[in-house]
């Protein structure tokens, strides 16, 4: 199974993050964009992992601790790729509450560390993708008005491959 862990937004930060996209959408020649009911934080990327690591990641994923906050999303950038570009909505570096991210993000990595799973050792860069493999000939304008979410749990996920699009599940254990 393909696995990672995010924080879930709401339909309303979701509806906010289309119409950033749509913006995006107009300036661009092509790009492959993210379906608004799979908009996500992600907190770690675990690629293919095993099912019978599930009960482990479950137990990481409740020993994170931290109270209910919110973020706000308020800018816009792109990651390059070659002369594609991956452009999101991020948290801004200044944004208050950004060092309790980066605290569950911390005990996230500590966690799957400690349990042999592979972490990204780069920077950790809080943000949610809106469109990859984008192109365009003109400078992308976006404006990200000021999106706030709200981070009461983290969820372990599921990426599924399925006719030409990507479905991304929340994995419970009965």
């Amino acid at each position: 199974m393909r696995l990672f862990i995010a924080v879930l937004l709401n339909d309303q930060v979701k509806l906010s993050l289309q119409k950033m996209q749509e913006q995006l959408r107009s300036q661009v020649i092509r790009g492959s964009f993210t379906r608004p009911e799979n908009f996500h934080l992600t907190m770690a990327f675990l690629g293919e992992t095993s099912e019978n690591k599930l009960p482990v990641l479950h137990r990481i994923i409740g020993d994170i601790n931290f109270s209910p906050f919110e973020i706000s999303l308020k800018h816009t950038g792109c990651f390059k790729h070659g002369d594609k570009e991956l452009w999101w909505a991020g948290v801004d570096l200044n944004e208050p509450n950004l060092p309790q991210l980066k605290s569950i993000h911390g005990q996230l990595t500590k966690g799957l560390e400690i349990e042999g799973f592979p972490v990204d050792k780069k920077l950790f860069k809080a943000h949610i993708t809106l469109g990859r493999e984008i192109r365009h000939t003109e400078p992308i304008v976006l404006a990200c008005p000021e999106i706030v979410v709200r981070v009461a749990r983290v969820s372990l996920m599921k990426s599924e491959q399925l006719g030409g699009g990507v479905r991304y599940t929340p994995i419970v254990i009965q």
